[in-house]
């Protein structure tokens, strides 16, 4: 029964334990580096797509709450590639540009973009499975968001000052995403506190929806 959405929830919560598992390994190390030198940043939005996909392949099993409840999530993952495309527009320009310093306003419009990305990306998570998930699903996913949304805002603010050279960086053709990282890698890290409580929310929801203790589809 509901099969797709249970490996949608699935995917999710695999995407959750690398994230967390990689937030508190920086913690460890005490120098605040991901795993893999930064590139397992880019574990969370693949597993979010991925997801996602899942959750359109099973479109017939929603019933009308989750059918609405898609759709937002799916407005918001929109959002979050907007953002996506604001953060990543004045990194080109600067690149093509080869400017050696950056305009105040195009570094806010950065910071501020980039934290969309991010807090935005929490708030997908949430519209995904907040109308399964019991009590402490609920209690569980507004901890994580009102952290995610602490910590994204912070992240902005950090990459505002370092757009330069994350240009730079780019523009010196580099294929390791370590320099372009490296500004959010301990604020990233602790981002792991949120992705474990959406990890407990969607156990939650995965139980709840195997267990037959959501609306029925139609």
């Amino acid at each position: 029964m509901a099969i797709n959405l249970r490996l949608s929830l699935t995917v999710f919560k695999l995407g959750f334990a690398v994230e967390c598992a990689s937030g508190f390994v920086a913690f460890a190390s005490k120098t605040g580096q991901l795993p893999f030198h930064g590139d397992v940043i880019l574990l969370g939005p693949a597993f979010t797509a991925l997801g996602i996909l899942f959750l359109y392949l099973g479109r017939h099993e929603w019933n009308e709450l989750h059918r609405t409840r898609v759709r937002y999530a799916n407005a918001a993952f929109a959002a979050s590639l907007i953002a996506l495309a604001l953060a990543a527009a004045p990194v080109v320009y600067l690149t093509v540009a080869g400017a050696s310093s950056t305009p105040g306003w195009l570094a806010a419009e950065f910071g501020i973009a980039v934290a969309l990305v991010f807090a935005v990306t929490f708030v997908t998570y949430a519209l995904v499975a907040a109308h399964l998930v019991g009590r402490l699903g609920e209690l569980a996913m507004a901890l994580g968001l009102a952290w995610a949304a602490i910590v994204s805002g912070a992240i902005g603010l950090a990459v505002s000052g370092q757009l330069t050279r994350i240009a730079q960086a780019i523009g010196a053709r580099s294929t390791a995403v370590g320099p372009i990282v490296a500004p959010i890698t301990l604020l990233d890290s602790l981002l792991a506190f949120s992705y474990l409580a959406f990890f407990l929310a969607f156990v939650d929801a995965h139980y709840r929806v195997a267990r037959g203790l959501t609306p029925a589809p139609t």
